[in-house]
């Protein structure tokens, strides 16, 4: 039987203890710090495929546009479509002849609703030194008015500086704006040429910092030639208020001293906006890739093309134009007949080689 003293106490040794702690807390450490970087990977993982998936359903959604397009290049002026669904009848009949929206099944790339808009309250455009030929048809009653509003054509901060409303060499004008030369002809009555020039405004738009006018009244006259238009910075304004109140006009308009320039046309009557048939399709698509979507519209002349149909010069070609005139007082005399080969008495004296 051994004997205990009780007096000494008992030592426990708990150095060990130190050392696993100092472990487990390296350890949560480290293990926070590679999840850190694992969801960091995870993320920019997801946000390349993403961006990929974005592109691919961008992508569908123009397919989608130029599949709407393609149709009214060969159908003509689409029907109203205000959903994703196809509708019933003649609309049904219409969008039923698109594609399949499918674009790669295995990556499951799609266009998943196309909306159409066949009419418009307001028509952009982007103007330059061709003219732009518009339709403007009411879709119900007539126009009383039509408003132009276009922005400023460089970066300047004060577009309104220079503005002075004087006409001068294209390198001597220092005004932020672009002028507008327009002709707005109404489609009534005879169609003939003497019918036409007399019901014609023709007009340039002069932007001004200030004395001109925002409003103006329709005149085929020729007093309203030219219009100096007061113009803010913001942009500039002018609404021809009077003078119209016909269902149809063409209007043919384009810019000076810059290009692509900015316009919005509207108009009124006595129900309020003017919806305009016949110039701009609206088409709304959405394009799908696996879980991402993306929805763009675009605005595309009503008969499908991107060009401007109506020619700006009486005589346009892409070869050579050989002319001959004899003017002087009381007589006029052409000489196409033998400047022009082919013709009467043959040659070309004018362009043919020395």
């Amino acid at each position: 039987m051994s004997n205990i003293d009780a007096s000494r106490p008992t030592t426990t040794k708990q150095a060990g203890m130190v050392s696993i702690m100092v472990t487990m807390i390296l350890m949560v450490v480290l293990s926070l710090i590679v999840i850190g970087f694992a969801q960091i990977a995870r993320r920019n993982s997801r946000q390349s495929l993403d961006r990929q998936l974005s592109t691919s359903a961008f992508y569908a959604a123009e397919a989608g546009v130029n599949d709407v397009r393609d149709l009214i290049r060969t159908q003509g002026t689409p029907p109203a479509k205000p959903d994703c669904t196809n509708g019933s009848g003649a609309t049904a009949a219409y969008y039923g002849a698109l594609p399949s929206s499918t674009l790669d099944a295995t990556a499951n790339v799609k266009y998943t609703c196309v909306m159409v808009d066949p009419t418009a309250t307001v028509l952009p455009y982007t103007l330059g030194y061709t003219g732009t030929v518009v339709p403007l048809t009411a879709a119900s009653g007539n126009i009383d008015t039509l408003k132009f509003v276009w922005a400023k054509s460089t970066a300047s901060a004060t577009p309104i500086v220079g503005c002075s409303g004087n006409l001068v060499a294209a390198g001597s004008w220092t005004c932020g704006y672009a002028g507008l030369r327009f002709d707005l002809v109404p489609i009534t009555g005879s169609l003939t040429l003497a019918n036409m020039a007399a019901t014609t405004m023709s007009t340039f738009l002069d932007p001004v910092s200030g004395g001109g006018v925002t409003t103006r009244a329709f005149a085929s006259d020729g007093s309203a030639s030219l219009v100096k238009v007061n113009c803010t910075n913001a942009n500039c304004t002018l609404t021809i208020n009077s003078g119209l109140g016909g269902n149809s006009y063409y209007l043919r308009i384009m810019s000076q001293y810059y290009q692509n320039v900015p316009v919005q046309i509207s108009g009124t009557n006595a129900s309020g906006a003017v919806s305009f048939t016949g110039a701009q399709v609206k088409i709304d698509v959405t394009g799908k890739a696996e879980d991402v979507l993306r929805r763009i519209q675009v605005r595309v002349p009503a008969d499908g093309t991107s060009t401007n149909l109506g020619a700006d010069y009486a005589l346009q070609t892409t070869d050579s134009i050989c002319k001959r005139f004899d003017i002087m007082t009381g007589h006029y005399q052409s000489d196409a007949g033998t400047a022009v080969p082919g013709m009467a008495n043959g040659g070309n004296p004018l362009c043919k080689s020395p």
